[in-house]
This record gives C-alpha cells, sequence and structure tokens, in this order.
C-alpha cells in the first residue's frame, strides 16, 4: 500500500514536468558533453570498478542456480551481467548507447524515471524489485547464456563449500558444456507455429474492414503528402483465435538505433509526423478484421504487442521488427491471432499473438470496399532484431517468422507468403 501511494504521488508530482522530459529525450555519453549519439563499453558504469561488479554479479551464482554459456569465462558473466543490469535499470541501451533521461550527469535519477514516458515506472518497479530482475534474466536469456537450476543433492554441496572453493566452481562452471540440472534457454523469439495452432485455417465468416474511428470503410481512401500506410489484419479463423488484440507501432532511426521520439515543441511547430501509434482491434468477434493504418513516411519497429486493446507497458527493444514505410505505398505486415491460453502440441499453453502471413486474404478484403487499395497492396519487407532504448515494464524480444535480423540474411524458414527482409 505504502508502494503505490508513493507511485500515485511521485506520478501526480511529475504531471508539470513529464512532456518536457518525456518528449526531450536524446543520446549522450556518459558525463553529458556532445549530444551526438556515441557508443560506451557495455560492461562500464563510471561508479562500478570490476570489483564491484564481481561482487554483485555474484548474486545470481549460488547453490540452487548460475548462469552458463558453453566457452564463456568468468569475466565474460561479469561483463554480460553488468551490461544487462544497466540496461535492465534504463541507464543504458541493448546497442550500448547512454539515454539522456537516465544519464546522472544531466537528471536526477528521480527526475529521469519520473519524466520518461513509460520510462516512469522504472521509478519503482524496475529500479527495484522483481521486475528490474526478470529483465536482467531476460537480457541474458536473449545473449544466449542459460539458466541453470541445480537438483537438491548438488546445490547442497555447493552451498556447503568454503568462498574459495566456491568460487572456482562457479569460474568453471559458467562456461561448462555439460551442465546437470534445469536448463531454462531462449532459442527462439517468433510466436509459435504449433501443429495444434491453425494459422493457416481458412476463414470462417465474413471480413470487415477498419480505416480508423467513425470512418465509413467504403469512404475513398486516399493518403496525404508524405503518408504511407501498413496494413494488418487480426485473425480469428478458428479455435483457439478470440478477442482483441494490439500492435503499437514507433518511429525508428536505423542509424542511430534508436527511436524517434516526439519534441518537446511538436505542437508549436504542427508537426504531423507519426511517433508511436497503436492499432488496437476494433470488433473482437469479426473472423477477420483488416485494419489499413497511415503513418508517416520513415522506419518503424512493432514496439510491442498482446492481448486486449491497450499495451500493458511491455517493449520489444531487445529485438523488434523493422519496417519501412514509403511515401505513398501501402504495405502487408501480416495477420496477428489472438489466443489466451491455447494448449500446444507439448502441453504447455500459450497466450499472445501468433503470427502468419495472408497477404492475399487482405486483398480480397479490401477488394469489396477499397479496390484501389487492393491493388496497390504488397508484402513489406521486414527485418528482425532492431534494438533501442529500454523504456518498458516487460523488456523482450518479438521476431517474425522468416525474417532475418537487421544488416543479416534471413536464418529460419518463412512461413507461406512472408516476405523475407532484405538488408536494412
Amino acid at each position: 500500500m505504502r508502494y503505490r501511494m508513493f507511485v500515485a504521488a511521485v506520478m501526480v508530482a511529475a504531471l508539470p514536468c513529464q512532456e518536457l522530459l518525456a518528449q526531450g529525450m536524446m543520446m549522450v555519453p556518459v558525463g553529458g558533453g556532445e549530444t551526438r549519439p556515441v557508443p560506451q563499453d557495455p560492461a562500464v558504469d563510471p561508479k562500478d570498478s570490476p570489483e564491484e561488479i564481481a561482487r554483485d554479479s555474484a548474486r545470481d551464482l549460488n547453490g540452487s542456480r548460475f548462469y552458463n554459456k558453453p566457452g564463456a569465462t568468468r569475466a565474460d558473466y561479469d561483463a554480460a551481467w553488468q551490461d544487462c543490469r544497466l540496461i535492465a535499470r534504463g541507464s543504458r541501451t541493448p546497442s550500448g548507447m547512454v539515454p539522456y533521461y537516465y544519464n546522472p550527469a544531466v537528471v536526477s535519477p528521480l527526475a529521469a524515471g519520473v519524466g520518461a514516458g513509460l520510462g516512469g515506472l522504472l521509478a519503482g518497479a524496475i529500479i527495484e524489485g522483481e521486475q528490474r530482475r526478470a529483465n536482467r534474466r531476460n537480457c541474458l536469456l536473449i545473449r544466449g547464456w542459460r539458466q541453470v537450476e541445480l537438483p537438491t543433492q548438488e546445490a547442497a554441496r555447493v552451498t556447503a563449500l568454503g568462498e574459495a572453493d566456491r568460487n572456482a566452481y562457479f569460474n568453471t562452471i559458467v562456461g561448462a558444456v555439460d551442465v546437470q540440472g534445469e536448463v531454462t534457454s531462449r532459442t527462439s523469439f517468433t510466436p509459435p507455429q504449433d501443429a495444434s495452432i491453425p494459422l493457416d485455417a481458412p476463414l470462417s465468416g465474413p471480413a470487415s474492414l477498419f480505416l480508423g474511428k467513425k470512418i465509413d470503410p467504403a469512404t475513398p481512401f486516399v493518403l496525404a503528402p508524405g503518408e504511407g500506410a501498413v496494413v494488418i489484419a487480426y485473425r480469428r479463423s478458428a479455435k483457439p483465435f478470440q478477442g482483441h488484440g494490439m500492435v503499437q507501432f514507433a518511429r525508428y532511426d536505423p542509424a542511430g538505433r534508436d527511436l524517434v521520439y516526439q519534441p518537446k515543441d511538436w505542437k508549436k511547430k504542427g508537426d504531423k509526423t507519426t511517433y508511436l501509434l497503436n492499432a488496437s482491434s476494433a470488433d473482437g468477434k469479426a473472423a477477420y478484421e483488416v485494419q489499413v493504418v497511415r503513418l508517416t513516411a520513415g522506419d518503424y519497429v512493432l514496439a510491442t504487442s498482446g492481448l486486449g486493446r491497450i499495451p500493458l507497458g511491455g517493449s520489444n527493444c531487445f529485438g523488434a521488427p523493422t519496417f519501412h514505410v514509403g511515401e505513398g505505398e501501402v504495405s502487408y505486415l501480416g495477420d496477428f491471432m489472438p489466443a489466451a491460453g491455447a494448449r500446444l502440441a507439448d502441453g504447455k499453453k500459450f497466450s499472445g499473438l501468433a503470427y502468419a502471413s495472408h497477404i492475399e486474404d487482405s486483398r480480397q478484403a479490401l477488394a469489396a470496399r477499397q479496390p484501389d487499395l487492393a491493388k496497390a497492396l504488397k508484402p513489406a519487407t521486414i527485418s528482425n532484431a532492431a534494438t533501442y532504448a529500454c523504456a518498458g515494464t516487460v523488456m523482450d524480444r518479438w521476431d517474425v517468422p522468416g525474417a532475418g535480423a537487421v544488416g543479416h540474411d534471413a536464418t529460419t524458414a518463412a512461413a507461406p507468403g512472408t516476405p523475407v527482409a532484405s538488408t536494412l
């Protein structure tokens, strides 16, 4: 209760300055100085000595569990742990930049937490608490580390070791190829493509078309100068797909490897650029719901997605799909299928958005009321693993099946009709 009252008080007090800080994000090196993005050694913080880092990282090496990557050294682990620690608390981006709003030489930590939009949540649950530790764990797993839970007998043996022997044990085990115990790892970041989930089931009912609130779907759709459009569909063609879903688009700078933030004087200048847009489902019962979303021409990431109609503070900052919107172009991104508690073939359950590419279904749905859009529709070129500053409660990675990583070729088999990304 006391924590909730504190968070509420902080948020209320933040209202006058929130817009100023949240819209004034930029990347600067540690210590201020220049204002252009400058890469930093991701494992170094001016306040932390190597001894302090090693001591802190040892908190996740204990008798019951530890992190492991075959071939790694204890120094590798210390560096990776510190890197993920800084990212999880918001003071470093996954690409090694230092966010302006978390630079202690420029803004106090409290003001930083209050003023960073979604990053305001970092002032409470993430700076100290379980969520921060969970994000650090996500970071390590996404970067190839495994979490190992030791069997009870072995855990008791390791716990009973003296300090020197325990350190020697962990110095070896962090890089061991073979480990005993329950191993948790992450090797895939795509939604499930499982035999029990009918991604390619034919449509079971009529399609609906959504062009925006209170807009007649038959009204001719005309793009303004400097605009493009993306087409997405919420597909509920078979069980277990039902209910609402949402995806969030954020403007992206591929060269700077960060989001493009709305400037604080955007209203004064009449800036109509799209910086952040939620594309939530409008009809949770439609078998096939096609949406045409206007975006200012430029590059974007799929910043978060999920069930329901509002974002819950998540962020795909460890790796997001990115795509380009060309002026006057209409690009198809894919079909998103909301599922809650879908049982997979291995008995596990999945809740979230499944994904498949069915461009011809979208084209056919458009043709009935927007024939010009149907003719102009083309597949988007999507690349995975775009990183940017983490400012969300849950920090994660989400890949489109079949698309390669930014700057690389596709590495997994594409779903039918999925465009494979070219190099950005």
